[in-house]
């Protein structure tokens, strides 16, 4: 066993490496959905869709406001590449923990990031890479001490538990493993309640962000929606309005997507069903050739060595993706697999590691076979990467954005639904390209009654793939493209 990389660079490649690759295939534009409002929110300090993500605006505004290169779309994207190369790292040391040979944790870190779910969405702004990162990293320090007692392992990873949690709520269903594995050992009652006290202080102080920066932005008139006599509480500026206590309540806990409903039925026999079908077709095609088969070996030999840190890895990785395959609100549930790639990578790194540690007469010859194999499904990985440098340069959200411009009048009201207002919100409040426009993220007939007094001196569009059934109206139609933009008319 003499070719050995000493554990801290091991872990320092397994983040370069990726993140090398990774930033290479960023988006480099604005985008339509959650990712343009990120994009717009992280620059603005706004309020982003449900659950508010506090500490990801906190932190992305810090990133975007320091890189000194590149649109602010491609900053905020490059924070989701910087994310999952940490989550590799995090998957290194771990491996590193159970105590695998060095080359075989750096490759095992490599296939998760490297998997076409994880690395698709390291291109563009998403909360998840980050949450899962930090929560990820918090779970590996639990691992930690659990294996080693060390204390500093302990209070460090409760104080990133609430880091993660302050980032997006979700992790807690990452962070249960971590619990789980962090009672195998008694916990020391005084650093813990140091460190308990430290991430409820980070949780606390996160989520009063947006009440407090709701009610400045509505005492100071910063939505310009505000001057349409609409009611607070719009996308970008100040989603659900969380300086009211209702408007607080809904936006966190997402009440209108029903979590609660999914979340009391995530270990049921249908939950599982649901996560098959939705992530099925795209973990056998990134874990081909019984990779997961081995997965599974090695995650045995994981629990039957740390029988708590094991389950709790188990549960790290199975509850989200669990919630995310029964989430019906979800339209992408591959957010929700990044701890169940990452586990699985951590389980094929144990496996390698065991089966040559077993040909103990020609343990470099084993070694190099396994490292091969690894070094061959990471080099099919990246070979199906390749889609994803293709679609650097797609720019149809900016186009929207420049479409629109083009065919409304300075001054205008812009009614777009969720997917297109995001990229024309960017475009108005990052870019600071779409004059005195109106950007109202709604669905053309949500205010019908509001269109008449608006139209008196204000030129009213609405962004619609095909004309809008606006009864009482016309509408006449100012570009073409998909979606096109149509002006509202008195009747």
């Amino acid at each position: 066993m003499s070719l050995r990389l000493h554990g801290p660079v091991t872990v320092a490649l397994a983040f370069a490496v990726p993140l090398v690759v990774l930033l290479a295939s960023v988006r480099t534009s604005v985008g339509f959905w959650d990712t343009g409002d990120l994009q717009t929110v992280a620059w603005i300090a706004g309020i982003p869709y449900p659950t508010g993500y506090p500490g990801y605006v906190l932190v992305a505004w810090v990133w975007t406001h320091v890189l000194p290169f590149g649109s602010v779309a491609a900053r905020v994207n490059a924070l989701s590449a910087v994310a999952v190369a940490g989550g590799a790292a995090a998957v290194a040391a771990l491996a590193l923990l159970f105590e695998v040979l060095p080359a075989l944790a750096l490759l095992g870190a490599w296939t998760f990031a490297f998997a076409h779910v994880v690395w698709l969405r390291a291109t563009y702004a998403d909360v998840h890479p980050l949450g899962f990162a930090v929560a990820f990293a918090a779970l590996a320090l639990a691992v930690r001490w659990a294996l080693r007692g060390e204390e500093r392992a302990l209070a460090a990873g409760i104080v990133l538990a609430g880091a993660a949690v302050a980032i997006d709520n979700t992790t807690v269903l990452i962070l249960a493993g971590g619990a789980i594995a962090s009672l195998a050992q008694r916990w020391p009652a005084r650093p813990v309640l140091r460190s308990l006290a430290v991430a409820a202080l980070v949780v606390l102080a996160a989520y009063a962000y947006l009440p407090l920066r709701s009610a400045y932005v509505t005492a100071h008139r910063i939505d310009p929606t505000l001057a349409l006599g609409v009611e607070p509480g719009r996308p970008f500026w100040d989603d659900h309005h969380p300086a009211t206590r209702e408007g607080f309540a809904a936006l966190v806990a997402g009440t209108e997507w029903t979590p609660g409903y999914t979340l009391a039925r995530v270990l049921t026999p249908d939950a599982l069903r649901n996560a098959a079908d939705r992530y099925g077709g795209e973990f056998r095609a990134d874990e081909p050739e019984g990779l997961a088969i081995v997965a599974l070996i090695g995650l045995a030999f994981v629990v039957a060595r740390a029988p708590l840190p094991g389950c709790g890895l188990a549960v790290a990785a199975l509850l989200p993706a669990l919630f995310g395959g029964s989430y019906q609100a979800e339209a992408d549930a591959g957010r929700y697999a990044f701890a169940l790639y990452a586990v699985t990578a951590l389980g094929i790194a144990v496996a390698g590691d065991r089966v040559v540690r077993a040909f103990r007469e020609r343990p470099g010859t084993a070694l190099g076979v396994a490292c091969g194999l690894l070094a061959l499904a990471i080099v099919r990985d990246v070979a199906r990467g390749r889609d994803l440098f293709e679609a650097r340069a797609v720019d149809d959200a900016a186009q929207l954005g420049r479409r629109v411009a083009a065919g409304t009048r300075d001054g205008a009201v812009v009614v777009a639904p969720w997917d297109w207002a995001t990229p024309l919100a960017y475009r108005a409040y990052v870019e600071r390209a779409f004059g005195a426009r109106i950007v109202l993220c709604a669905m053309p007939h949500d205010h019908l009654d509001e269109y008449a007094r608006w139209l008196r001196d204000r030129q009213v569009a609405v962004v619609s793939d095909g004309p809008p059934d606006l009864p009482g109206y016309r509408t006449r139609k100012l570009t073409d493209g998909s979606p096109q933009v149509y002006e509202v008319l008195a009747p």
